[in-house]
């Protein structure tokens, strides 16, 4: 099983847009996928499943009921609702199916996310860094999904290390403005750090480094980008076609938007068409020759 995270620890670069057009397309392609919500926002969740909202807390995002709880009789003591976070609370999680067959979701649930943010320093590397990566390469977990999908926060706080630990490939989109260049970078070295962890069998590996909400003729994205492409520690891992600053990729976001994906578009619409070869792309690279395990 592939495990391809987006990580950049600036917010504003277009992460959780990358990540849902990526579910979306393996989800269409019949590629049995997992997505992972580990951001406390929880903005991918809310674009595949109708989140309810913690009254009591202002910022408090819970999933919905799973539509397998029998409400007449709470099996086990279950709640009905799961979450991403639960792999690092009791370790017992129930996915979310999607409008999608081979698409499923384990939904962010604000205030445990939060909760794991905080994990005392001593306990963070058993209880955090290293719970997600034991979860995915549980048996039954790899034999139910060929590739997981995980969203992250715009940190690099423990669960976005725990991601990164947990990946076989990363994705950092950048937008190109001072801060996240800068944020770039710092991924990079957490990229280093894992790899120093690591044997040459199982390298992390950088998919691409993701140019994101590019204009094209703005100086300072232009100029940006060339020094980019002349960086010899980024240019091998620049991606092939940059994804720009489009209203469609915003529009589709809307819980009211018609249509609900920007792969619904016309097929001449420049959206759907850079949609399209990034998506192509990235599968391309992470099943090379269409094995897809």
């Amino acid at each position: 099983m592939k495990i391809l995270a987006t990580v950049q620890n600036k917010g504003g670069v277009g992460k959780t847009t990358v990540a849902r057009l990526l579910a979306e397309w393996f989800g269409r392609r019949g590629v049995r996928t997992l997505v992972l919500d580990l951001d406390s926002q929880c903005n991918l969740s809310q674009r595949f499943l109708r989140m309810d909202f913690e009254p009591t807390d202002p910022d408090g995002v819970l999933p919905p009921l799973h539509p397998d709880f029998d409400t007449e009789s709470s099996d086990h003591g279950w709640h009905g609702r799961s979450s991403a976070a639960d792999v690092y609370f009791s370790g017992e999680v129930f996915p979310y199916p999607t409008k999608w067959a081979a698409l499923d979701i384990l939904p962010g649930e604000g205030h445990k996310l939060r909760e794991i943010e905080m994990v005392r320093a001593e306990d963070v590397k058993d209880k955090v860094h290293d719970r997600l990566r034991r979860f995915l390469s549980m048996p039954e977990v790899q034999a139910e999904y060929q590739l997981t999908l995980i969203d992250t926060s715009p940190s690099k706080g423990p669960l976005t290390v725990s991601a990164v630990r947990a990946a076989t490939d990363l994705i950092i989109p950048v937008k190109l403005e001072p801060q996240s260049i800068e944020g770039l970078f710092g991924m990079l070295q957490l990229w280093r750090r894992e790899n120093r962890k690591r044997t040459e069998n199982d390298e992390l590996r950088i998919l691409c480094i993701q140019p994101n909400l590019f204009r094209k003729g703005v100086a300072l994205h232009e100029g940006l980008l060339a020094n980019l492409m002349s960086d010899e520690s980024v240019a091998p891992f620049l991606a092939a076609h940059r994804l720009h600053q489009r209203i469609a990729f915003a529009e589709s976001d809307h819980p009211d938007a018609d249509p609900k994906s920007v792969f619904d578009l016309k097929e001449a619409e420049p959206a759907r068409q850079e949609a399209e070869r990034f998506c192509r792309d990235v599968e391309r690279r992470l099943f090379p020759s269409g094995e897809r395990g």
